[in-house]
């Protein structure tokens, strides 16, 4: 009984590691390819660095450079808990839960204002919530369907 209780704990823990990995790995896809896109609109259009796949490199730069201080696992533990807890063996649960971890970081990492609280462009938020989506069905494959 403590064996099995144990070995659902490790194999938890690995889950949400192998999906956050994705996570991570598609937020930088998308968001590498998304600054590279607004780079190449906003360059001359004889520029011979982006126009020779360098937009995609400094895509990936400049995102990585100013996602990552932000990204925090604090949201998608929480989901995971709650779905461990609850017993929560559907995918849309996981899938959700996921999108809306990640989706909430840039809300949350946000600057402090003294006015309205400032709302991260559309394509950013989308970005960090397929991102999720895409960890959290990751994980619901892993562990959720057997929680």
């Amino acid at each position: 009984m403590i064996l099995r209780y144990l070995g659902r704990v490790v194999w938890v823990v690995v889950a949400f590691v192998l999906a956050a990995v994705v996570a991570l790995a598609v937020l930088y896809a998308l968001g590498a390819m998304w600054v590279g896109d607004e780079l190449r609109a906003a360059a001359p259009p004889d520029d011979p660095i982006l126009s020779h796949g360098g937009a995609t490199v400094f895509g990936i730069v400049l995102f990585a450079g100013t996602v990552t201080p932000a990204l925090t696992a604090l949201p998608a533990l929480i989901a995971v808990v709650v779905g461990e807890v609850m017993r929560v063996r559907s995918w849309i649960y996981y899938v959700l839960a996921g999108g809306a971890s990640l989706a909430a970081i840039p809300v949350l990492a946000g600057p402090a204002s003294t006015g309205l609280p400032e709302i991260p462009a559309g394509e950013y938020m989308t970005i960090f919530a397929a991102a999720g989506f895409a960890g959290g069905f990751i994980y619901w494959l892993l562990a959720g369907a057997r929680a």
